[in-house]
């Protein structure tokens, strides 16, 4: 019952195509799905780096939410008269005038006012800039000049516009 050579030839070859049909596709796709896996892989990463700035930015805004919320101002006189006071600046601010107020796209509005104070020092200066941006409440110093004391070159007159945020 031996089979002839050209029937065994050709089961053989049949053996072998089939083999060859079989394990090609399974070669392709594992590495299709290699390919796959390195590109979720990829977007996994940047997901989580995108998570991660997401998170420091949700802080921050948080953290600005909170600044509006904390203090009971209701006008930039009052928040610069306040800050003023804290420094001792309060005699060497000569004038607080109202610029006007604009609604800001979204829940905020902004309030500008031109404040003037003369014979200021430098140090003086970069206190109240410092005390400004420290605030509990959200103000912006939009423009500002500074020029030498007619009476004192060593001290400041400065003239600056700032404007106060605040939630509608």
């Amino acid at each position: 019952m031996t089979m002839p050579a050209s029937r065994r030839r050709a089961l053989i070859a049949a053996i072998v195509a089939g083999l060859y049909l079989l394990t090609v596709p399974v070669f392709f796709a594992g590495r299709s799905a290699k390919k796959e896996l390195e590109a979720l892989k990829a977007k996994q990463k940047e997901m989580v780096l995108l998570s991660r700035e997401y998170r420091s930015l949700k802080g921050s805004v948080d953290a600005v939410e909170q600044r509006s919320t904390l203090s009971q101002i209701t006008g930039v006189a009052q928040a610069i008269e306040m800050i003023s006071s804290s420094l001792g600046l309060k005699a060497k601010m000569k004038s607080v005038k109202a610029v006007g107020s604009r609604e800001i796209p979204g829940p905020m509005t902004e309030e500008s006012g031109e404040v003037r104070f003369e014979k200021v020092s430098l140090n003086e200066l970069v206190n109240l800039f410092y005390k400004i941006t420290d605030a509990p409440m959200i103000l912006s110093v939009k423009r500002a000049t500074v020029k030498k004391s007619f009476e004192n070159p060593e001290l400041l007159d400065v003239t600056m516009t700032v404007a106060l945020f605040s939630k509608k």
